[in-house]
C-alpha cells in the first residue's frame, strides 16, 4: 500500500469512528511507519494475527483512540501486559504530552516496543520487562502512575489485581475490552470492593470497520484510597482464587 493510500484510508477510518482530532498528518505518518515496522517485525515473530493495513487501522489503531480522552494531560501511564504495543504506541503517538511505560512479562516484546519507539522518534515511551504480580509490590512501581490501561490482557476480576496496585489514589485504571465487558464486571464486584476502586464510567463503542460493525467497552475506574498491602498476591493465588 502507498503512503498516499494509507493517508486516505486513515484519515477515512478515523473520521468514521469520530476520530478525527487524530487525523494530523504528522500523527498519520507515525501511524504509516508503524504499520510497516510491525509487518516486518511480524515475519520473524508474533506480534500481530492481523495483517490487512485497513485491518490494522480499525481493530489497533482506531480501537486504542477511543480511551485517549481519560488520559489526564501530562499523564503518567503504565500499559500492563503491552504485547505488541497496543495501546502504547498509539497513546504515544497521538499524546506527546504523556509519559507512557509499556510492562511486559516477554522481553522479546518489550524490545520490540522500544526499537519501534526510537524508529518513530517517539521520546514519551518506556519499557519494563516483569511480571505484574511482582513489579505491583515494588515501591519503584507501587501507586506511582496518574493511570493505568490494560487490553485484552486477563478476565476483569484477575486483571484488576494485576493493575491497580500501580494506580496512585485519585488515578484512573481503563479496562479496554471487547463484547464480555457485562459479563466479566458483574465477576469482579468483590475485586472491585476489596481494592478500593469504583467504576466512574462505562465507555461503550461501536468500531466501524470494512467488515461491519462491532462491539467494545471500556470500562473506567477510580481509585479512592491505598491498595491494601497483601495485594497483589502471587500469581498461583490470584488465578486459583481471583477476587
Amino acid at each position: 500500500m502507498t503512503r498516499t493510500d494509507f493517508y486516505a484510508m486513515a484519515k477515512h477510518m478515523f473520521a468514521e469512528n469520530g476520530l478525527s482530532d487524530y487525523i494530523a498528518d504528522d500523527a498519520v505518518e507515525k501511524f504509516f511507519l508503524l504499520t510497516d515496522i510491525m509487518r516486518k517485525t511480524n515475519e520473524k515473530m508474533n506480534i500481530t494475527a492481523i495483517t490487512d493495513e485497513e485491518e490494522i487501522i480499525a481493530r489497533h489503531y482506531a480501537d486504542c483512540l477511543f480511551a485517549v480522552k481519560y488520559l489526564p494531560k501530562g499523564a503518567t501511564v503504565l500499559d500492563v501486559g503491552s504485547g505488541g504495543g497496543m495501546p502504547t504506541l498509539p497513546f504515544a503517538i497521538v499524546r506527546p504530552d504523556i509519559k507512557i511505560t509499556a510492562l511486559d512479562a516477554t522481553a522479546k516484546k518489550t524490545a520490540y516496543i522500544a526499537d519501534a519507539a526510537r524508529a518513530l522518534e517517539l521520546t514519551n515511551v518506556k519499557t519494563i520487562c516483569g511480571r505484574a504480580e511482582e513489579l505491583g509490590k515494588d515501591p519503584a512501581y507501587r501507586e506511582k502512575f496518574d493511570l493505568v490501561c490494560a487490553r485484552a490482557v486477563a478476565r476483569l476480576n484477575i486483571l484488576l489485581e494485576w493493575c491497580i496496585p500501580f494506580c496512585k489514589v485519585n488515578g484512573i485504571f481503563i479496562a479496554m475490552k471487547g463484547k464480555n465487558a457485562e459479563e466479566e464486571l458483574n465477576e469482579a464486584i468483590s475485586a472491585i470492593e476489596k481494592l478500593n476502586i469504583s467504576l466512574s464510567e462505562k465507555q461503550e463503542i461501536i468500531l466501524r470497520e470494512k467488515s461491519g460493525n462491532s462491539s467494545r467497552e471500556n470500562l473506567i475506574f477510580h481509585k479512592s484510597a491505598e491498595t491494601p498491602a497483601i495485594y497483589p498476591r502471587t500469581n498461583a493465588q490470584i488465578k486459583k482464587k481471583p477476587l
